[in-house]
Parts: structure tokens; sequence; C-alpha cells
């Protein structure tokens, strides 16, 4: 007996070791515009995107998020990512929430009405493959 628990211990912890937060978190409803962020090795890629198009006089795209994408590097500390981009901004942190094993990315504002009431904005930013709320 004692030695299965000396099998089973280890394996459990080494799991929740793997748990990890990587991924694509994309909105979790249809959206029409909104962000996309990839964290990956330490590195991330923040795109937005918007179903709008819009031209200038001479009919010419306009580009809708000027400065996007964006990449760089991140670190997560309990939670917290904080994000530099590669020219060495630091961006807005982004913070991990788990609700119903479902992971999301939050802004700051976000997570503190989600602390605050405990409900989860409608499109809140869901690890991709992680299933609808």
């Amino acid at each position: 007996m004692i030695s299965i628990r000396i099998i089973l211990i280890p394996g459990i912890l080494l799991l929740a070791a793997c748990v990890s937060h990587e991924g694509v978190y994309e909105p979790a409803c249809v959206a029409y515009e909104g962000d996309r962020l990839e964290l990956k090795r330490g590195r991330f890629e923040w795109q937005r995107f918007t179903d709008e198009r819009r031209v200038d006089a001479n009919g010419n795209a306009l580009i809708p998020f000027p400065g996007f994408p964006r990449s760089g590097t991140y670190r997560e500390t309990d939670g917290r990512l904080e994000l530099l981009d590669d020219d060495q901004v630091r961006l807005d942190d982004w913070f991990i929430v788990e609700r119903a094993d479902q992971r999301f990315l939050l802004t700051a504002k976000q997570r503190d009405a989600f602390l605050d009431r405990g409900t989860l904005p409608e499109c809140a930013l869901q690890l991709a493959g992680a299933g609808s709320r």
C-alpha cells in the first residue's frame, strides 16, 4: 500500500505541473471584432480582428488596428501575464482565470468585475479547444 502511494503522489504532482496556460485564446462567443492571443514557449502573438472594412476617399483599405499584430515575450506569475513586446514596450497585464475547468484571459478591468460579481464577460478570451461555457 505504501509503495502505491509513493508512485501515485509524484505522478499526480507531475500531471499538475504539466497544466499549461499556453495555447490560443479567442472570444468565447461569436465575435465580429475582438482579440486573439497566442501564448507559446514564453512568447506571445496578439492579433485584433474585425469584419468591418473601411476605405479612405481614394478607395484604399484602411488598417483597422494600427500596430497590430504585436508579438514579444511574456512572463506568467500567479495568474498574471506580463507582456513585453519586441520593441521592449511593456503592455497592459492580462489575468488567467479558471472557471468550470476552462481557462480565460481577462483584462484588469474584466478581472476586477469577475472578482466583484463572480461572472465572466460574455466574450472573454477563452483557451481554444476548452469547449463552451
